[in-house]
């Protein structure tokens, strides 16, 4: 019985040994949904991926860095993200495989190389993104599950035109044929004012989106708040932003309506919210940038949509400045990078393409970073 029992702790002991010593991917950190961002510009871009086990090891062992897109498919699914996974011939590893020496916990790096996106994969909309996972070649170790798999997410440095409005200009569209109710809806865009009051009722009431008869309707500044101060009015009350604006900056805007619940989120993060009465309403109309004397100095437009759904925060926070324009939900999408002329593209196809306005055609800046980065 003695020996029964020894060889039995024996036993356990070196299972607790095995367990505790497992390997995992470094730049996970043990985190079962792990992620890192990487901006892809023009030149390609390198990180690293390494090898650890959480004790150093008694002898050596090898392992096995795998390329899975059904690990991404997964992340999507639980972080409400739609990625698409980076082709291949897209990226390329130093090596598929590494070892850790023994004596050692770290294995030496692999360097991971993705090359510039395609004009393609650029114009698509789509989100690229990389799952690796790790396998144990020799099985001299167990791979830690929280640690085994590490995604990279690809976000685009967008470089495109972009349009120049003044209170000389208006984009505005009746469509009584096409009159639709809305419960739920997200509007979006990325706007840059050149002026804006600080004082309160400094240059109020600069228009940016309006939809009609059902009131949605958004501004910069009121008779009684800052000139900087954000403001939407819809289902007969309105919502100011937290947050004061400054002049010659980039920022993503987005508005999301659940029916009961108003949202503003900006740069994807949330700024302020309030209760709203739950009332549907009716749409035959909506401007954007419409013709005022109430609009100061030039305001400069990208990437405005216009959506029947109320869209998750990292939905919004993982499309700020490129989306895929076959995404459900559309009402339209303008990118506004045509670079020239009057006219812009509904690139979701649901609405329709649309003419600018007002007096003279709209100034066009080109190679503008839109996120307002360097």
């Amino acid at each position: 019985m003695l020996l029964g029992a020894m060889a039995l702790s024996s036993c356990e002991d070196a299972k607790y040994d095995t367990l505790t010593n497992q390997a995992y991917i470094l730049q996970t950190n043990t985190d079962a949904n792990s992620s890192q961002k990487l901006t892809i510009g023009n030149d390609p871009i390198v990180t690293s991926i390494n090898v650890r086990l959480s004790d150093k090891a008694l002898e050596s062992s090898s392992y096995r860095i795998v390329y899975d897109a059904a690990a991404l498919e997964k992340y999507n699914l639980k972080n409400e993200t739609s990625y698409t996974a980076l082709p291949e011939s897209a990226f390329s590893l130093s090596s598929a495989e590494t070892t850790i020496e023994a004596g050692t916990s770290v294995s030496s790096s692999i360097a991971l190389t993705i090359n510039p996106l395609t004009d393609e994969m650029k114009n698509s909309g789509k989100k690229y993104a990389m799952a690796f996972r790790l396998e144990s070649i020799d099985g001299k170790a167990n791979i830690l599950s929280s640690g085994s798999v590490m995604v990279y997410v690809l976000d685009q440095v967008v470089i495109q035109p972009v349009v120049v409005l003044n209170n000389n200009n208006y984009i505005k569209q009746n469509f009584p044929e096409r009159e639709f109710e809305v419960n739920e809806w997200t509007v979006e865009f990325n706007i840059y004012k050149e002026i804006l009051g600080t004082a309160v009722g400094q240059y109020n009431n600069q228009n940016i989106f309006g939809a009609y008869p059902g009131e949605i309707y958004v501004r910069f500044g009121d008779a009684p708040i800052e000139g900087n101060r954000l403001q939407i009015k819809t289902q007969g009350t309105q919502m100011n932003s937290q947050m004061l604006f400054n002049t010659n900056t980039w920022y993503h805007i987005a508005f999301v309506c659940t029916g009961t619940k108003l949202y503003l989120y900006v740069n994807g993060i949330l700024d302020n919210s309030m209760d709203l009465p739950g009332t549907s309403m009716s749409i035959n109309e909506f401007f954007i940038n419409d013709q005022s004397s109430y609009n100061k100095g030039d305001t400069r437009y990208s990437e405005f949509r216009f959506w029947n759904i109320a869209r998750t925060q990292n939905e919004i926070l993982n499309n700020m400045y490129v989306c895929d324009p076959a995404t459900p939900g559309f009402i339209f999408y303008y990118k506004m990078n045509e670079g020239s002329g009057n006219t812009l593209h509904d690139v979701s196809g649901g609405f329709g393409d649309i003419e600018i306005g007002g007096n003279g055609s709209p100034t066009w800046i080109q190679d503008v970073r839109i996120d307002g980065k360097n």
